[in-house]
């Protein structure tokens, strides 16, 4: 009995310290969601330059992790059951960094005093995600790795498909790797320049400061910040007469009428302007 006892601990130690290779340091913590959520954002912070001034909470009535401010007091909440089934699902504290660094980039880009959730803002919050990632020494696999395992689950209404947002992750962390050692004021050599891309539409949304495009393919494209295209939605037919189009975001359709209103339909019959669609005319 003892030899057989012996043989299980062994077993259960074995396989905690694999567990616990891949994470941000040699302690076995993989198990502690609070101590991985406080200790992921504080190095997040540190590698910002920036002093810690998150306040990092469980919150079991939440489904992943969100930002807010309370009483002018910066928090991140998290459920402690979905770190623990990050750390399951990918073997490696990355992906909860990944979606805490996620946040707090909702909160240094002033969406969480603006409280406003769009398309363009997640996907913004996504490259700081992979930027940061990289500074940090994860892998482009590590940066991608909670989206990639179950972002099924960390996906609303707002959130861009994941391709989207996988490509933001991917632009942050490249991003990262080209500025690395890089002077800031260096003269760029041979410049290339990328091909125009022509546009039919630029639409805008009550709530949203960003500007989304429709191209001539009929892909709703958004601009990050560094000026690259991001596909999160299409432009479709229309079967009801009300509208010229449509405008096709996730589950989301809007009917955009011949005067360019942008109009959503709830399942309960109410109509109303949810945005603007302009014609671009090209030169």
């Amino acid at each position: 009995m003892k030899y057989i006892l012996s043989i299980s601990f062994l077993l259960i130690v074995f396989s905690e310290t694999i567990y616990a290779q891949d994470s941000l340091s040699t302690e076995t913590y993989a198990f502690e969601p609070d101590k991985i959520a406080k200790e992921a954002v504080s190095k997040i912070v540190q590698y910002t330059g920036l002093t810690p001034n998150f306040i990092v909470v469980p919150d079991k009535n939440i489904n992943t992790a969100i930002a807010y401010l309370k009483n002018n007091k910066r928090y991140i909440a998290y459920n402690p059951k979905f770190i623990e089934k990050l750390n399951d699902k990918t073997h490696t504290n990355w992906a909860a960094v990944s979606v805490l660094a996620h946040e707090i980039g909702h909160h240094l880009s002033g969406h969480t005093i603006a409280k406003t959730q769009s398309p363009g803002n997640e996907l913004l919050a996504d490259k700081f995600s992979g930027f940061i990632l990289f500074q940090m020494g994860a892998t482009l696999q590590n940066a991608k790795s909670a989206l990639s395992t179950i972002g099924h689950e960390m996906d609303t209404t707002k959130h861009p498909p994941k391709t989207a947002r996988l490509f933001a992750i991917q632009d942050g962390w490249e991003e990262a790797k080209r500025l690395k050692n890089i002077n800031a004021y260096a003269v760029a050599k041979n410049p290339t320049k990328d091909s125009l891309t022509q546009f039919v539409y630029q639409c805008t949304f009550k709530g949203d400061n960003n500007i989304y495009f429709v191209d001539e393919k009929d892909n709703v494209i958004w601009y990050d910040n560094y000026g690259k295209p991001i596909i999160i939605g299409l432009k479709k037919e229309s079967n009801n007469n009300k509208y010229n189009w449509v405008y096709n975001y996730l589950d989301n359709f809007y009917g955009v009428d011949h005067k360019g209103k942008i109009w959503k339909e709830t399942t309960y019959g109410s109509v109303f302007i949810v945005g603007e669609a302009q014609l671009i005319k090209n030169k």
